[in-house]
């Protein structure tokens, strides 16, 4: 009987496991000071930098990442020292969601980047042409992937 126990303990153990549910967050950078090519934030960014601390604070979030500009960093910063968390440099051509889904399984994590890549990431990791590139002038796009299993579930809104 502890035989059948034990194998019946396992085999839901290994069940959940596999329903455990990845969610990858994806966002711009909030608004920027100026048009130069690594500028800072303007302070109408810094309080959407706050707001979204503010947004992913009780999210779980394990990891942060983020392309190597001040904008970028600047946008979460306020939220990894939130969450005593590093951020993680990618170089926009190289990020792959898979990979990090894969790495994060059932875990969350935030990836901040650009107008004109995000979109394609997302649209990557669906493969097909869902989503087209943020206008210049929206700071608020928030992509939402969830991954359970071989289900992909994706939106997108405007905070």
């Amino acid at each position: 009987m502890k035989y059948i126990y034990t194998i019946v303990t396992l085999l839901l153990m290994t069940y959940l496991q596999a329903q455990e549910t990845t969610t990858i967050y994806l966002i711009r950078h909030a608004e920027k000071a100026d048009a130069s090519p690594d500028t800072e934030l303007s302070d109408l960014g810094k309080a959407r930098a706050n707001k979204w601390m503010a947004y992913f604070s009780d999210k779980s979030i394990s990891a942060i990442y983020a392309t190597p500009y001040k904008r970028t960093n600047a946008t979460v910063a306020p939220l990894a020292k939130k969450l005593k968390l590093d951020i993680i440099s990618y170089n926009p051509p190289e990020l792959e969601l898979l990979a990090i889904a894969a790495h994060y399984k059932g875990k969350s994590v935030l990836i901040v980047g650009h107008s004109n890549t995000l979109p394609g990431h997302v649209n990557k990791l669906l493969n097909e042409n869902q989503y087209k590139e943020i206008e210049e002038s929206e700071f608020g796009t928030l992509y939402t992937i969830t991954i359970n299993g071989n289900k992909v579930t994706h939106n997108i809104k405007i905070l």
